[in-house]
């Protein structure tokens, strides 16, 4: 059964189908990899403990970036699965390519390739974690290019020297390299959502911020220029993604019987923004953002009751959807990686 959203967006790209052995739809174990959209909790532990050891799991949270659950929380309990979630806010796919530093942690954020994947392949022996996992019964999903295509990255050029967005694809791929490695044979890829639309992003006349708490220095930008210049970056990279995956999976064979599926979230958000009717609660807000704090810094933050209720935002904050958009979720998970390659 496919959730509504899938049905109104349009977004499966299947490209890990054939005719080869198929596998069962259920799943037991949905595993996460990600930033801030994800997360729910394990930044938490690297600025109270440092970084997990193996075999240890960070204390969850029902209050994350977007003032509730994340869609991971919602689509593990659709499906009736553990969830295992090594997403970390403020990720990026590799430090090598976008490092960002975190005061909190007295280092860079904490990376899916150098963080995320080693705590992975570390904890996989733990029954106390992964108590019976198999090739069948063990999704594994990444989400992952916001915080390596906006602003103190891609957007404002601060990338390592020579490293473009097929670097940052590429590394995409390398992800499910490393977990294919351990067994890993069932894969979903959420793509990028259209961050021009996003409050911290847009231009003012579409919703958009002046200087924020996450890029306090909007303002001295060609706002206009820049708001497209992520649109193109989004685009693009969702492209590379829709391609990519069908060529190696299926001209590559990059990862033999194993499956990967690629979500449009992109369409979701867009078709969303174009019709909340269909997602939100009345009054509808689609352009600005539930929760508003000072631009220079994570404080004196108020909620816009006056608005309207929360559920009725697309967007959390300038950055984050909200629960109510996470509630819709990647989001047909009886739908996920059910064919080998």
């Amino acid at each position: 059964m496919l959730f509504p959203l899938v049905l109104a967006a349009a977004p499966l790209v299947a490209a890990a189908r054939n005719n080869g052995h198929g596998h069962q739809n259920k799943f037991d174990t949905l595993v996460t990899f990600g930033d801030s959209y994800t997360d729910n909790g394990r930044l938490g532990y690297y600025i109270n403990n440092g970084t997990p050891p193996p075999g240890v799991y960070h204390t969850t949270t029902n209050v994350t970036a977007s003032g509730g659950l994340t869609w991971a929380q919602f689509a593990s309990q659709s499906a009736g699965a553990k969830l295992v979630d090594y997403a970390i806010s403020g990720a990026t796919c590799s430090n090598k390519i976008v490092e960002r530093w975190f005061g909190y942690i007295n280092r860079s954020f904490p990376s899916v390739s150098e963080d995320a994947l080693p705590s992975f392949k570390a904890d996989v022996s733990f029954k106390s974690i992964f108590p019976n996992r198999t090739p069948d019964n063990t999704v594994y999903a990444l989400w992952i290019g916001t915080n390596d295509l906006g602003a103190d990255a891609f957007l404002t050029d601060s990338q390592a020297p020579g490293a473009t967005l097929t670097t940052f694809v590429d590394c995409v791929w390398s992800v499910f390299d490393t977990i294919y490695k351990t067994g890993g044979r069932r894969f979903v890829l959420l793509n990028t959502v259209p961050l021009e639309r996003s409050p911290l992003y847009a231009e003012p006349k579409n919703g958009g911020t002046l200087d924020s708490q996450f890029w306090g220095s909007k303002s001295k930008y060609n706002i206009t220029e820049y708001s497209y210049k992520i649109m193109e970056y989004s685009t693009s990279v969702n492209t590379m993604f829709a391609y990519g995956a069908a060529f190696q999976t299926i001209i590559k064979s990059r990862w033999p019987k194993a499956t990967l599926d690629v979500f449009d979230v992109h369409s979701l958000f867009t078709d969303i923004y174009n019709q909340p009717q269909k997602y939100l609660d009345a009054p509808y807000n689609v352009t600005g953002y539930w929760h508003q704090c000072e631009a220079t810094n994570n404080a004196n933050c108020v909620d816009l009751t006056s608005l309207g209720p929360k559920s009725g935002f697309l967007w959390y904050d300038e950055l984050h959807p909200s629960e109510k958009t996470g509630k819709f979720g990647p989001f047909a998970v009886e739908d996920w990686a059910t064919t080998d390659m």
